[in-house]
C-alpha cells in the first residue's frame, strides 16, 4: 500500500476520535497526495480556484518537538478566518534524553557549516524515523540575525503591521530579530528526494549523518517573523508572528504533534484565548525546554498566530504569560 494511502487511511481512521476543522483532514490527505506526486515528477491537476498554498510536509513534520504526524490525544484546536490549527500527542514522539541530546548535537553540528539565510535537510541513520509509515524529515537552519533598527526595517518592507515594543515585562529588552522561527524549520518541494538521496548514500559510505541543502520554498503558508529578547540573566524569549492570508489564495491548515508529556493549559490572555505548552525534547534552542503561549487573532484581512516562547530553564510559566500580556494588541 502507497504512504499516500496509508496517510489518507490515517486521517480517517483518526477522524472519528478527534475534534478537527470541518474538511482539514481530507484537505490535507489530498494536499499531501499531490505533493508527494509532484516530488516525484507526476503531473496532477489543480482545480480551477484552488489554492496554489498547501501546507509544506515540512511543517507537517518538524513540529514542536521536531517530528510529526499521527496521535492520539487532543490538545487544542483553533480557527480564524481562513487559518485553522490543531495540535495533538503522539506516544512515539516520546524519546529519550540522551537520544534528544544526540539529535540536537547532530543539528548544532550541520548548521555550523550553514551560511546565514542556509536551510538544510538532515539524515541521521540512527533515528530514522517514520509516523504512519511517512519518513520524518529532520533539519536546520541559519537564519540572518538582524540588529533592532534593521528588523524594524525588514517588517516595514514586508508590510507587517504588528506593533513592535522595544521591550516585554519582566525586564527583557529588543535585541535582534529574524525572518523565520525558532522552533520550525519550513523545506521546499525536495526536501524527500534529498532525503531519498542521503539514504541510499549512507548505505553506500555507512556515513550516520549526511546533509544536503534545500531549495526554499516559493510560497509558503504561513510566514513567521520572529523578535528576540534577553533579560540581565540572558534569559531568552522569541515573540513570533506567523502570517496567513491577505491574498486570497484560499485556506491554511497547521497541524502539529507533541511528545505525550506535553504539559498544556488553556490561559485567558486579555479576553482572548490562548494555549501554553511546555515540553523537554525541543530540538532547537539552546536548551531541550521549550515553553509556548500561543494565540490566534485576527488582523485585517491577516490572520496572525501569536507565539511567546522560551528555551530559558529557569523562566516560569508565570513571568512568559506576563510577557505575552504585555504585547500590544
Amino acid at each position: 500500500m502507497s504512504i499516500e494511502r496509508q496517510l489518507s487511511e490515517a486521517f480517517e481512521r483518526d477522524a472519528r476520535n478527534r475534534i478537527c476543522p470541518p474538511g482539514l483532514d481530507a484537505r490535507m490527505a489530498a494536499e499531501y497526495r499531490q505533493l508527494a506526486a509532484q516530488q516525484r515528477g507526476e503531473p496532477f491537476m489543480r482545480s480551477k480556484g484552488k489554492s496554489t498554498k498547501m501546507l509544506l510536509i515540512a511543517i507537517i513534520v518538524v513540529v514542536i518537538c521536531g517530528f510529526g504526524y499521527a496521535g492520539n490525544k487532543l490538545l487544542f484546536a483553533d480557527q480564524k478566518d481562513r487559518l485553522a490549527v490543531h495540535y495533538q500527542t503522539d506516544q512515539q514522539l516520546q524519546l529519550e534524553p540522551s537520544d534528544v541530546e544526540k539529535i540536537r548535537g547532530s543539528l548544532a553540528a550541520v548548521k555550523g557549516h550553514l551560511a546565514p539565510g542556509d536551510t538544510a535537510v538532515v539524515y541521521l541513520r540512527d533515528y530514522e524515523l517514520k509516523i504512519q509509515d511517512t519518513p520524518v524529515v529532520l533539519g536546520i537552519q541559519n537564519p540572518v540575525i538582524l540588529q533592532p533598527d534593521s528588523w524594524r526595517a525588514v517588517l516595514k518592507e514586508h508590510r507587517v503591521k504588528e506593533r513592535l515594543p522595544d521591550s516585554l515585562a519582566g525586564g527583557f529588552t529588543l535585541e535582534e530579530g529574524m525572518e523565520g522561527s525558532p522552533y520550525q524549520i519550513t523545506f521546499g518541494a525536495d526536501a524527500y528526494r534529498l532525503m531519498d538521496e542521503m539514504k541510499a548514500e549512507s548505505k553506500e559510505t555507512g556515513s550516520r549523518v549526511l546533509w544536503r541543502k534545500s531549495d526554499p520554498p516559493a510560497d509558503r503558508p504561513l510566514v513567521p517573523y520572529t523578535s528576540v529578547y534577553r533579560n540581565a540573566s540572558q534569559d531568552t524569549i522569541y515573540v513570533t508572528w506567523e502570517v496567513a492570508g491577505g491574498n486570497g489564495d484560499g485556506d491554511v491548515k497547521v497541524f502539529q504533534a507533541a511528545p505525550p508529556s506535553t504539559v498544556y493549559e488553556e490561559i485567558a490572555l486579555g479576553g482572548i484565548t490562548a494555549h501554553y505548552l511546555r515540553h523537554d525534547q525541543a530540538l532547537f534552542g539552546q536548551s531541550r525546554m521549550q515553553q509556548d503561549v500561543t494565540w490566534l487573532q485576527q488582523s485585517g484581512d491577516q490572520t496572525i498566530v501569536y507565539h511567546v516562547q522560551s528555551d530559558s530553564e529557569t523562566l516560569t510559566k508565570e513571568q512568559l504569560v506576563q510577557a505575552a500580556q504585555g504585547l500590544p494588541r
